[in-house]
């Protein structure tokens, strides 16, 4: 065996404990030198390529972090994200709450820095507000602020029509108006677009309205452009209302029916003999004297609480809201107001009031205000819409009762009352200089989607419009956060897209709803079929869509003011508005009313009628 083949034990060991390593390597058998080489390239091969996978694994990582970091930062959130708990509405932590299902937000919002848009603003003693909140500063425009960065502020209130006609006045004489002008009276509006002062909002709307908001408005043919469009041009937007929303019915305490043994009234005479019957049992929980037995107020034609128009309507005639309508005779249009019918029910109001049916100042109360009566306990009917079930006098009496009844039929068994287009009560303009008309109209996109759809369950703010007592069911503190809204789905006269959305939310409530079991309904789904308030208002509003079509009279005239509407109405009305209540009260006689036809005619209205009549030819 050669020599090198030859290492003994004695010279191994040796060598290990000399720690000579190159004597060992060079001694070693062939095939033991070469795996350890293999070895060590390998293992500095793979080492090599494993801390360079690392590496890059390690910076792969970084990137993915970095666009995930970067998406995050740019992925639209959800409303309910940017709001919060604090202020989402809805109640969704409450154990018998509901989540409210806000749309998703276009893009591009919100604005930064926030878009400022004045408005102006109708009020009434309803409008009201949480400890430290204002018209400026509530759940609502906080919400808006928040996902849209628009901030609406008021530029001034108005709660009397007199008072709007003053103000819209006052605003176009000095040019200095709000972004949003609400339910401008037409003859003003008339004359702003005649003084080239406001923004024609058509072609804007046509921009950027969403498809489903002009999809609604082309069902419905002329109708939504009837008064907002001037030498073909549409200068505004409607303010919508539900269908038949100001039709009223009867509205009766029927705990004071059953305790004197009466019938409903299904006619106006024996809507006196209940009316009187209140009166002689002085069943109201005023002082000696003080019960009456219909509501009344100043707008004593037509009236969104203590309304008159069955009691015209009875008769004929046609009413609006500061005037009386047209109606159709023979192949011309006659103004209802000098009619020989309008003499026949001013003397049975006349008698009326003589005998105690109304309150003595009646003439004198606002709407706004009257409702005051029937939470006091000293009046016991009103003709009213389907809200005519007034939950402060439950609050007030636990006893009572309210029940809603078909309005009563007038001489020779005819029954009518005021009706009115959907789209016909007031619009909203801008002036010409506005620069944000397409963010105004991208708020009222996303509004329509949260107000129209009824599965997103958008009942309000915990503490405003609703609360839960100790057990857990639902209680009305009566702030409501509609009235302090901007633009056509909002305002304290509300408002929508589709005059048919209300009905269609109660229906799906009444059908929906009812599919679930009592036990596992939440506290509002309860309150539809519970709460006695709620199932009138609902049951009222069903009634009255569906018996508009037969009793309703609609105004005739749904043209824009005629040149000497513009010119002549308001003192033909206040005309109106003196001798008509005179007359009722008794400080002039019955027969002062031919007097008043023949003023009439000649401070304007013959000009009127000619007017009414050649636009009347041409429809």
């Amino acid at each position: 065996m050669s020599k090198e083949r030859l290492f003994s034990r004695r010279m191994f060991l040796r060598a290990a404990a000399l720690g000579t390593s190159a004597l060992a390597a060079a001694c070693a058998p062939r095939v033991v030198k070469e795996t350890v080489v293999v070895e060590k390239v390998v293992k500095e091969t793979v080492q090599v390529e494993v801390e360079k996978v690392v590496k890059e694994a390690v910076e792969v990582e970084k990137e993915v972090t970095r666009v995930v970091e970067k998406v995050v930062e740019v992925a639209p959130k959800s409303p309910e994200e940017i709001l919060g708990p604090e202020l989402m509405p809805g109640s969704p932590d409450h154990p018998r709450g509901w989540r409210t299902i806000l749309p998703d937000l276009p893009p591009g919002v919100p604005h930064t820095p926030p878009i400022v848009i004045t408005g102006s603003r109708r009020v009434d003693a309803g409008t009201k507000f949480l400890p430290g909140d204002s018209l400026d500063d509530n759940p609502w425009n906080r919400m808006i602020q928040k996902l849209f960065g628009v901030k609406f502020k008021v530029a001034w209130t108005w709660s009397t029509s007199d008072e709007a006609n003053t103000k819209y006045n006052l605003a176009l004489a000095s040019g200095d108006m709000p972004d949003i002008m609400e339910t401008v009276p037409l003859t003003i509006f008339v004359k702003m677009v005649e003084a080239n002062v406001l923004l024609e909002l058509g072609p804007i709307w046509d921009q950027y309205a969403s498809e489903r908001w002009k999809e609604t408005f082309r069902e419905f043919g002329d109708k939504p452009w009837v008064q907002c469009t001037i030498n073909g041009k549409r200068w505004a937007l409607p303010r919508t209302e539900q269908l038949a929303q100001n039709d009223t019915c009867l509205w009766v305490r029927q705990d004071w029916l059953n305790k004197l043994g009466l019938e409903p009234p299904k006619t106006l005479d024996e809507l006196y003999e209940v009316g009187m019957a209140f009166v002689k049992a002085g069943i109201g929980a005023g002082p000696a004297g003080s019960t009456y037995g219909l509501l009344a107020n100043v707008q004593f034609r037509n009236s969104w609480r203590g309304s008159l128009d069955p009691i015209w309507g009875g008769h004929h005639l046609t009413c609006n809201w500061s005037r009386f309508g047209w109606s159709k005779e023979g192949d011309r249009l006659r103004y209802d107001g000098i009619r020989p019918e309008a003499k026949d029910a001013l003397a049975l109001l006349r008698k009326w009031y003589a005998d105690g049916m109304f309150r003595k100042d009646f003439f004198t109360i606002p709407t706004s205000e009257v409702h005051k009566d029937l939470a006091a306990g000293v009046c016991g009917m009103q003709f009213c819409p389907s809200w005519g079930a007034d939950r402060d006098t439950l609050a007030n009496f636990p006893e009572a009762e309210w029940a809603f009844y078909d309005v009563p039929t007038g001489p020779g068994g005819f029954k009518g009352k005021f009706t009115e287009n959907p789209f016909a009560k007031g619009v909203f303009c801008c002036p010409k200089d506005f620069k944000h008309a397409d963010k105004w109209i991208e708020v009222a996109n996303w509004r329509l989607q949260k107000r129209e759809d009824p599965w997103r369950r958008m009942h309000g703010w915990r503490g405003c419009d609703y609360d839960f007592d100790d057990k857990g069911n639902l209680i009305y503190p009566g702030i409501y956060y509609t009235p302090w809204t901007f633009g056509p789905f909002g305002t304290r006269g509300g408002g929508r897209s589709d005059p048919r959305a209300d009905s269609r939310a109660i229906r799906y409530q009444l059908e929906e709803w009812a599919k679930i079991p009592p036990e596992k309904r939440d506290a509002m789904q309860e309150a539809v079929f519970k709460d006695p308030i709620t199932v009138l208002s609902n049951r009222a509003r069903l009634f009255l869509v569906e018996r508009s079509p037969s009793d309703g009279l609609m105004d005739a005239f749904q043209g824009m003011p005629t040149p000497t509407m513009v010119e002549r109405q308001v003192d033909l009305n206040k005309l109106e508005d003196q001798t008509f209540i005179s007359i009722i009260i008794g400080e002039q006689p019955l027969d002062a009313f031919d007097a008043f036809v023949d003023n009439w005619k000649k401070l304007g209205g013959d000009r009127i009628t000619e007017e009414v009549n050649e636009w009347y030819s041409k429809q």
